[in-house]
């Protein structure tokens, strides 16, 4: 019995070791300057951008197979889960009222993907702490808080309400957290301009 809870956790600390021994490896090769620092960061932020556009072409192309009754992989027609248990396969199986709550859910996880695709373009262009970068990540706690209250008026329409508070607080805190970067990045600004 302890042999086999030992094991996993010897698995554990060898990959962490390897990890870690890999990381100073590339450190060491790719110079500590803050050049190549920023280098990766641009490297990998244009890989999420290219990971978003591929996630988005599938996005578009699944509701248009879902409005106009195309097959979605092997998915034929196209099916919609609004919320465990009601499944739609056509936007005519809908109600109105739920149909309405989709598409203003579909509306914020579009805005909040260009949000997104946008953040990542400043990163990408080595523009880590500015003003622009709080204003979209505080847009993210408003859409966690927004999301959810479009989620419990699909539930309240479909009478199924079975609603988290998590993405509300969620929400707040990257708000929050938003708010402290802000302030970092102004008294960060300040010290510079007294030096």
């Amino acid at each position: 019995m302890f042999g086999t809870l030992l094991f996993p956790l010897v698995l554990v600390l060898v990959a962490f070791a390897l990890f870690r021994l890999l990381a100073r490896s590339n450190i060491g090769m790719a110079s500590k300057t803050i050049d190549a620092r920023l280098k990766r960061i641009q490297i990998a932020s244009l890989w999420v951008q290219l990971l978003m556009g591929f996630s988005f072409i599938l996005w578009v192309y699944f509701n248009l197979a879902f409005a106009l009754g195309w097959p979605f992989f092997s998915q034929s027609p196209a099916r919609m889960v609004v919320t465990p248990g009601h499944i739609y396969t056509a936007l005519a199986d809908m109600p109105g009222n739920v149909l309405a709550w989709v598409g203003v859910k579909t509306g914020l996880a579009f805005a909040a993907g260009g949000v997104l695709f946008a953040l990542f373009g400043l990163y990408r262009r080595g523009i880590l702490f500015s003003a622009r970068n709080v204003l979209y990540i505080r847009f993210f706690g408003y859409y966690l808080i927004l999301n959810a209250v479009v989620d419990y008026q699909i539930q309240a329409a479909l009478r199924d309400v079975n609603w988290s508070t998590t993405p509300i607080f969620v929400g707040f805190l990257i708000i929050f957290i938003a708010w402290i970067m802000d302030e970092g990045r102004k008294i960060q600004e300040e010290q510079a301009l007294t030096v």
